[in-house]
C-alpha cells in the first residue's frame, strides 16, 4: 500500500524543462562615432512559467535584470524593461508584477569611439552579457538564474 502511494505521488510530480527562459539573437546594429541607436533583447518565457518583472513587487523577489559588459567603443545605458503583468499566486495577499511568454528589454546604445585605420582591432564590436531571472510555476519557483 505505501509503495503504490509512493508510486502515485512521484507520477504526480512536475517535471521541469531544462530551458525556461531564452533571448534571441539580437540583429547587427550599425553606428558610427557620436550616433545613438536602440538594441532590442527578445526574452522567450518557456509556457506555464513566469518570471519576476523589473522592478519586481517587492525587494526579497528577484526581477528580471540584465548586465552588459562595459566597452570602451560603446556606451550602453540602462536597459529599459516593459511594464509588468499583475498576477496573483493561490492563497497570496498581494500581486505580483511578471512577465511571461515574450518580453522585450530595450537597450541604449551611444557609439563614442570608432575604430581607427591604425589599430589592429575589428571595427565590429560585440558586446556581452547575461540577463538574470527567477522562473516560477504554478508550484515551483526555480533557483534564480541567467542566460
Amino acid at each position: 500500500m505505501i509503495g503504490l502511494l509512493l508510486l502515485t505521488v512521484a507520477a504526480q510530480a512536475p517535471t521541469i524543462p531544462k530551458v525556461v527562459v531564452t533571448v534571441e539573437e539580437l540583429e547587427t546594429i550599425t553606428i558610427v562615432e557620436g550616433e545613438t541607436a536602440e538594441a532590442r533583447l527578445v526574452v522567450t518565457i518557456k509556457e506555464g512559467f513566469k518570471i519576476q518583472a523589473n522592478p519586481a513587487a517587492d525587494r526579497f523577489l528577484v526581477p528580471a535584470r540584465l548586465e552588459i559588459e562595459e566597452n570602451d567603443r560603446v556606451r550602453v545605458g540602462p536597459p529599459v524593461y516593459p511594464a509588468g503583468k499583475l498576477h496573483r499566486l493561490r492563497g497570496a495577499a498581494s500581486d505580483l508584477s511578471i512577465y511571461e511568454k515574450t518580453v522585450d528589454i530595450r537597450v541604449p546604445l551611444e557609439a563614442v569611439r570608432a575604430a581607427h585605420r591604425d589599430e589592429a582591432s575589428s571595427p565590429d564590436v560585440v558586446l556581452e552579457g547575461s540577463l538574470r531571472f527567477q522562473a516560477c510555476n504554478a508550484v515551483v519557483c526555480l533557483r534564480p538564474s541567467s542566460v
